[in-house]
C-alpha cells in the first residue's frame, strides 16, 4: 500500500464517485467497514487481504482503476492510522448528511456487512475470548445487515435513532478494539 499525503479518510461523496467510473462492487462505507474489520481481527498482513479482495478485478494497467486503487488505498491507510486514535476521532464512513433514506441506511447496512467479513477473516481467534458485550456487538451487527432500506420516514425520531445506531457502532468497535488487544496480550498498544 502506497500512503497518500494525507491521513484523512477520503471524502464521502468522492469515494462514491471514484468507485463507481471503476465498477468496484464495494461502497464506501462497506470497504471502510472491511477495513476496520481487518485491523480489529489482527488478520495477518491486511493489506494482502484487502488488495485481493478490492483489487482482484481491476486492470492494473487502466488508469481509472489507478485512481480507485489510490482512493482505496488512502481509505485503508487512513482506517490503520485513526483507528489507533483517541476515540472520538474514529468516525464511521457515511454520507455527510444525517437523514434517514434509502442511501444512509443501505450505507449503514454496508459498513455492517464489510466490518463483519474483515472481522470474520481472522477466523475464530478474532471471536475467541471476546466478553459477552463483545459477542452481542457481533450479534446486532449481524442484525443490522438485514436493514430494510426502503420505505422510511426521516423523522425526527428515526434520525436520533440512526444516530444511536452509529453511535453504538463506533462504541462498538472500540470495545472490540480493546478486547482483542488485551486478547493479543497488548502486542499491538503503544
Amino acid at each position: 500500500m502506497v500512503a497518500s499525503d494525507s491521513d484523512s479518510v477520503p471524502d464521502y461523496a468522492s469515494l462514491v464517485s471514484t468507485l463507481q467510473r471503476c465498477a468496484v462492487v464495494y461502497s464506501p462505507s462497506g470497504a471502510h467497514g472491511f477495513a476496520l474489520g481487518l485491523l480489529i481481527a489482527g488478520v495477518p498482513d491486511p493489506s494482502k487481504a484487502w488488495a485481493e479482495e478490492l483489487y482482484s478485478d481491476l486492470d492494473p494497467a487502466d488508469v481509472l482503476a489507478g485512481e480507485c486503487r489510490a482512493a482505496l488505498d488512502r481509505l485503508f491507510s487512513a482506517v490503520f492510522v485513526a483507528a489507533d486514535a483517541a476515540p472520538m476521532q474514529l468516525a464511521l464512513l457515511l454520507p455527510q448528511d444525517i437523514e434517514v433514506n434509502a442511501q444512509r441506511l443501505a450505507a449503514v447496512r454496508d459498513w455492517c456487512d464489510g466490518f463483519l467479513f474483515g472481522f470474520g477473516l481472522g477466523g475464530k481467534v478474532s471471536s475467541a475470548g471476546l466478553s459477552q458485550a463483545g459477542s452481542d456487538f457481533l450479534r446486532d451487527i449481524t442484525e443490522f445487515t438485514r436493514l430494510d432500506t426502503g420505505d422510511v420516514e426521516n423523522s425526527a425520531e428515526n434520525q436520533a435513532a440512526l444516530i444511536d445506531i452509529e453511535e453504538y457502532l463506533r462504541e462498538g468497535v472500540l470495545l472490540l478494539r480493546d478486547e482483542m488487544r488485551i486478547g493479543r496480550g497488548n502486542d499491538e498498544a503503544g
